[in-house]
């Protein structure tokens, strides 16, 4: 912070110094008439209180060097004095514009000669000055202002020394690093950890060795929960967590499981998910996955629905044991309706039946069966129910059967439960595609049926999975509405010869 609060004050120096240089410079042509200070003859009506008083403007020039004392050379001296006693520029004079050195602070190197009118930019002598004039001020190099010829082609980078980057955000020489080491960060690694360009520097540590990770856990461990959340800092506690000791790793776990919901609130977080994943993935002991779980329990519910937090419970079936994932099966169990009917529920419900086995599959099957009618009507429910079907365990298809039995006709008119009556005559048994077929023939009106924008791909699926004289009986209440299925646009595929030809 030091280094670019002294550039930019060096730059405001020149821009001041500029300003005063312009002012002094337009006031040189007047001082340079004979008439003003006294060269030529004085006019007729002029008197020594008519003159004016140039003194502070001659005490300026001569501070900043443009005007220098009589005593040594009067060789270079283009400006008389008109009276050797009373006029302020009687023990002065002014240098040849052509020989015009330029003193401090303009010019930096007394012996090199430079045009009065050439800029003064600040550069790399500035070094140089700040020893030579005891000033206490490292300025660092800094561009020319006037210089438009120094500015880089738009689209490539300013670095030299063949640096080839296509841009100037792609040069890393270009930006140098404000960290060095990492001894000089102790006591501000978390302030740091929360930089982008902080975090990145110690996410690079991490890769020296041992001593590093060390160092920089015990900067950060007690700040954790606060690092997790944060945009750069998360990337830097997924890194810390990989490399971690397990001694380490347990010493953050217990910090983020002290208080149950405070992991819950981390990975609701959109960017504390990503960190809470990357933890579950790098647990190892039994006692740790237990930490976590136990800690995670209590937002089951709210995380599973949560379009961050639900990753985190499909990461933890991924990476645990059956065993270890008891609660989220349980969790699920009880909650399924509500969890099913949710855009985000119902893929982890489907998750924790293909991670479940034994008891715990059991009884999650169960459940989603006992509320198979309610979810088969919903939006996203009817996906649980269609992969409960086609998992063809005997007890919760007959339990189905049961809920869906006498009202066929209804789910089949409707967008979302018309899947799953087509999947039930593609699964189930015989014995109860029959009763499907036969609850579909016993409609009112079986015409509305077939010209229904959802129930018609229901009777069309029944033509396709029966047989016998099911098949025969679904034709020939077909053949009589032909007519109207050539001009119905739901109908062309039930009006097709080959299937009634069958």
């Amino acid at each position: 912070p030091t280094y670019f609060l002294i550039e930019i004050r060096s730059e405001q120096l020149a821009m001041k110094l500029d300003r005063e240089m312009e002012m002094l410079l337009n006031e040189i042509p007047l001082l340079l008439h004979g008439d003003v200070l006294g060269c030529g003859e004085p006019a007729a009506a002029e008197t020594d209180t008519d003159a004016v008083d140039f003194s502070y403007l001659i005490q300026e020039l001569g501070e900043m060097g443009f005007v220098e004392d009589d005593d040594d050379d009067d060789d270079n001296a283009f400006l008389h004095p008109r009276k050797a006693s009373s006029s302020p520029t009687s023990n002065l004079h002014f240098m040849d514009a052509e020989n015009f050195v330029a003193s401090r602070p303009f010019s930096m190197d007394k012996d090199r000669e430079r045009a009065l009118f050439d800029p003064f930019p600040f550069s790399s002598t500035c070094f140089d000055a700040a020893v030579g004039d005891d000033w206490d001020l490292l300025c660092p190099p800094a561009r020319s202002r006037l210089c438009k010829t120094a500015r880089p082609k738009k689209g490539t980078c300013s670095h030299g020394n063949g640096c080839q980057a296509t841009s100037p955000k792609k040069c890393a020489a270009a930006k140098p690093s404000k960290y060095e080491s990492l001894v000089g960060l102790r006591g501000y690694m978390y302030h740091v950890a929360r930089d982008q360009h902080g975090c990145r520097f110690l996410q690079q540590r991490l890769d020296d060795g041992k001593r590093e990770v060390d160092f920089i856990f015990t900067g950060v461990a007690r700040h954790a929960v606060d690092l997790m959340v944060n945009p750069f800092g998360n990337y830097l506690m997924q890194k810390l967590l990989a490399v971690c000791s397990e001694e380490q790793r347990m010493g953050i776990v217990l910090t983020l499981t002290k208080d149950p919901f405070v992991l819950v609130r981390i990975s609701l977080n959109v960017h504390g998910t990503r960190a809470v994943q990357k933890l579950i993935e790098s647990l190892r002991a039994r006692e740790e996955i237990q930490l976590v779980v136990a800690a995670l329990r209590p937002g089951f519910l709210e995380l599973i629905k949560d379009p961050n937090g639900n990753h985190v419970v499909q990461k933890c079936l991924q990476s645990f044991g059956a065993d270890d994932n008891k609660p989220i099966f349980d969790a699920a169990a009880v909650y399924c309706l509500d969890i099913g009917m949710q855009c985000h529920g119902c893929c982890v419900l489907q998750r924790c039946i293909a991670r479940s086995t034994g008891e715990h599959k059991e009884k999650l099957v169960a459940a989603i069966a006992r509320n198979g009618f309610e979810l088969a009507q919903d939006a996203y429910g009817n996906y649980v129910v269609q992969y409960v079907i086609e998992l063809k365990v005997a007890t919760a298809n007959a339990s189905l059967a049961q809920q869906f039995e006498g009202k066929y006709i209804h789910l089949s008119m409707q967008k979302f439960s018309s899947n799953v009556v087509e999947k039930c005559l593609k699964v189930f048994k015989e014995a109860d595609k029959a009763n499907i077929i036969l609850e579909l023939l016993s409609a009112p009106q079986f015409e509305r049926l077939l010209l229904h924008p959802y129930a018609n791909y229901v009777v069309y699926a029944a033509l396709q999975n029966s047989k016998g004289s099911l098949h025969s009986a679904l034709t020939n209440a077909i053949r009589p509405h032909v007519e109207l299925l050539r001009t119905s646009p739901y109908c062309k595929r039930i009006y097709s010869r080959a299937l009634l030809k069958k």
